[in-house]
């Protein structure tokens, strides 16, 4: 019973680990990358990113990358990253809006 609570505790430790690691490295990261940074195995790595991925807390990019899913940036980070990264993505949004409408006037001229 003990060996369980421990097994499960650190289970939840090692995904919290590999939760935050992604959260601060903020791009995709291969299994290998994950493996290295959080001195834990191939299995535990695999293991603990496939618990989260069924959690929703992060997504196979492909076979081998994974990123943190944006609903779990913003369950995991203060309030104020929070807004910093909506408000990056909102700027993001903008220039892809203003470079469709420029593109929509450059072929109405022609």
């Amino acid at each position: 019973m003990v060996s369980g609570l421990r097994d499960m505790r650190t289970k939840a430790i090692n995904q919290n680990a590999i939760l935050s690691l992604l959260l601060q490295h903020r791009k995709p990261m291969t299994l290998r990358e994950v493996t290295h940074k959080c001195q834990l195995t191939y299995h535990q790595v695999a293991s603990c990113l496939g618990a989260l991925r069924q959690k929703g807390m992060v997504r196979r990019v492909r076979t081998g990358l994974y990123e943190v899913t944006e609903e779990a940036k913003l369950t995991e980070l203060s309030p104020d990253t929070q807004i910093k990264i909506l408000k990056e993505q909102i700027s993001e949004l903008e220039n892809q809006v203003k470079s469709l409408v420029a593109r929509l006037a450059k072929s109405n001229v022609v």
